[in-house]
């Protein structure tokens, strides 16, 4: 458990933020053992001018498929707990992108993960994407088509 957030930076300086309380969660999903299936959910926080701060997440749930090296986030749990944080933070939380878990130790996007988040995931903001790995988790942007992977600072 930590109690520190985890700052990434893309190559204009602009950061990524996530939060310890949603970097704890986020971190109780890797896949440490052999038996641990995939896990999924949607990143929920706030856009400080060029700046993304992670508050919450939503975590896996009914309807999710959930296989080793396989995860549909279907759910509609995911939409339920963005709509309430909205609310509840009158606009000021919002939905901001995707994580999921590998299980590896340094993840990095399978050409089905790049292919998924250019199809479905379609803003004028930009997003959020995170792998959660076992040792060490994997951030980008989703900028229009393009991914960009973020630093860690």
């Amino acid at each position: 458990m930590t109690n520190t957030e985890l700052t990434f930076m893309d190559n204009v300086g602009d950061l990524l933020v996530i939060m310890p309380s949603a970097l704890n969660k986020l971190l109780g999903y890797r896949q440490l053992d052999s038996f641990s299936n995939e896990a999924a959910g949607v990143l929920i926080g706030e856009r400080r001018d060029s700046h993304i701060v992670v508050h919450e997440i939503s975590e896996p749930g009914e309807g999710d498929i959930r296989r080793r090296c396989y995860v549909d986030r279907r759910g509609s749990h995911h939409q339920v707990i963005v709509n309430e944080a909205f609310v509840r933070s009158s606009g000021r939380l919002q939905y901001l992108g995707e994580w999921h878990t590998h299980p590896e130790d340094q993840p990095s996007p399978s050409a089905i993960d790049l292919g998924t988040w250019r199809r479905h995931l379609v803003a004028q903001n930009q997003m959020v994407l995170l792998i959660i790995g076992r040792k060490e988790i994997w951030a980008a942007k989703k900028v229009t088509d393009d991914v960009v992977p973020l630093f860690r600072v």
